[in-house]
């Protein structure tokens, strides 16, 4: 029987998109570089329709925009875009927050196995790996609501706030050591019975997060 080309193409598609996504959050490609087809394929050394599907789920994710017979540009973001996703969370997570403490002793074993990633991801320097697990961590106290309508805001509101996520912690050890030091605190309430220290402890963290984006977008353009 002749097997099906499909499955290889996947799999390149695949090859294509995880190389993009680790370049573009590690600023191999950074803000405003162009990525074509061409070049992607030939980077990784498959055809450049696999290479297309890739950027089109790029797009998809907030991280390029891409123009068709031209490629993709790798986006940009503002100070103000940074607060408002970050806002934006606030209110899904804090709103979520009280449903997911009931249901701490479901998630919290694999939450804290993505926390220890977290902390193996810094002392590796992997600024994609980092943001990955980072937003993993928040995605599996989220989805810990049950509500899955709003798992799915989350997710899309993360997928924006990837690519400037990556920018804050992209050569700061010391950032990335502070986020483990705050998600280390949200683990430690929910092992206890307190649910509105958590609460308390899950609204801290993101005021710190829009600090630190404050922070980060005045040190870029002072630079």
């Amino acid at each position: 029987m002749r097997s099906s080309a499909r499955p290889p193409r996947a799999n390149a598609a695949r090859r294509a998109y995880d190389f993009a996504k680790w370049a573009i959050l590690n600023a191999v490609y950074p803000a405003g570089a162009v990525i074509t087809v061409s070049v992607l394929a030939a980077e990784i050394g498959v055809s450049r329709s696999p290479a297309r599907e890739a950027l089109l789920r790029l797009e998809a994710e907030g991280l390029v925009r891409v123009t068709p017979g031209q490629g993709a540009v790798v986006s940009m973001f503002s100070p103000q875009e940074m607060e408002d996703v970050l806002e934006a969370r606030i209110l899904v997570e804090n709103y979520l927050a009280a449903r997911s403490f009931r249901n701490r002793h479901e998630f919290l074993p694999e939450l804290v196995e993505v926390h220890e990633e977290t902390r193996r991801r810094r002392r590796e320097r992997d600024t994609a790996g980092f943001t990955g697990a980072d937003r993993r961590f928040h995605e599996i106290i989220v989805d810990g609501a049950g509500n899955t309508v709003l798992s799915e805001v989350y997710r899309s509101l993360r997928e924006r706030q990837t690519l400037f996520t990556s920018a804050m912690v992209r050569g700061r050890l010391d950032r990335m050591a502070a986020a483990i030091a705050e998600h280390q605190q949200i683990v430690e309430r929910l092992r206890d019975d307190d649910e509105d220290a958590f609460i308390d402890t899950v609204n801290a963290h993101l005021q710190w997060a829009i600090a630190l984006a404050r922070t980060s977008a005045a040190d870029t353009s002072d630079g």
